[in-house]
């Protein structure tokens, strides 16, 4: 027996080798797995609350307004907005007609979400008409350097502005500097201040 393991040492090898394999291959697939799962969730508890602030700030009132999180009244207005939006033919044109604070607070929205870690995919997921509104809503509603950062990226990635180029490394630190913007100042909450400062503009509809 020994003999023929000797003989054949390249068989045991072989087998040790497709064990590592299998074990390999069902460690990528049960981590694979987890992922998809956990992003399945994920998913799932963004639409739920998603769902819920757009239901609640339907009928937007002075008392939910002053009661409700920074994030939860900015992201249930704009979504709001986004609902009746959708049903519009002509979206763009729909977007043209809003009252000018809800336009901005819907650019600024989508500027939080899409932007939130890297500004720069907010530009590279968006264009016009709504990237024209979050600049001018970002120096109505943020200002300071916020709305500096917003203004030099917008600069680098408007096609019709020829005296400014688009550096990788300086949108690179464009980036993390608005993050960190957004990190050391509540941007939410200025939104949410703006909102209430026009809230007939939003218990009016976004089409009025």
């Amino acid at each position: 027996m020994l003999d023929a393991i000797t003989r054949y040492w390249y068989f045991s090898l072989v087998f040790v080798v497709v064990t590592i394999l299998t074990v390999f291959v069902w460690y990528k697939a049960a981590k694979a797995s987890a992922r998809t799962r956990r992003e399945r969730e994920k998913t799932v508890e963004k639409l739920k609350y998603e769902n819920t602030v757009r239901a609640f700030f339907k009928e937007l009132t002075a008392e939910k307004a002053e009661a409700a999180p920074a994030k939860e009244l900015v992201d249930g207005a704009a979504l709001n907005i986004q609902a009746k939006l959708e049903k519009a033919a002509d979206i763009n044109g729909a977007f043209e007609r809003l009252p000018a604070a809800q336009k901005h607070i819907y650019a600024l929205y989508y500027v939080l979400t899409d932007g939130a870690d890297k500004l720069s995919e907010f530009f590279r997921m968006n264009g016009k008409p709504l990237t024209p509104a979050a600049l001018e809503a970002a120096e109505i509603v943020w200002g300071g350097k916020a709305a500096e950062l917003f203004e030099k990226e917008y600069a680098a990635f408007d096609e019709d502005n020829e005296d400014v180029s688009l550096i990788n490394s300086e949108i690179e630190a464009l980036d993390k500097n608005f993050s960190k913007d957004i990190s050391q100042n509540d941007l939410y909450a200025a939104a949410a201040d703006y909102i209430k400062k026009n809230l007939d503009d939003f218990a009016a509809g976004p089409n009025s």
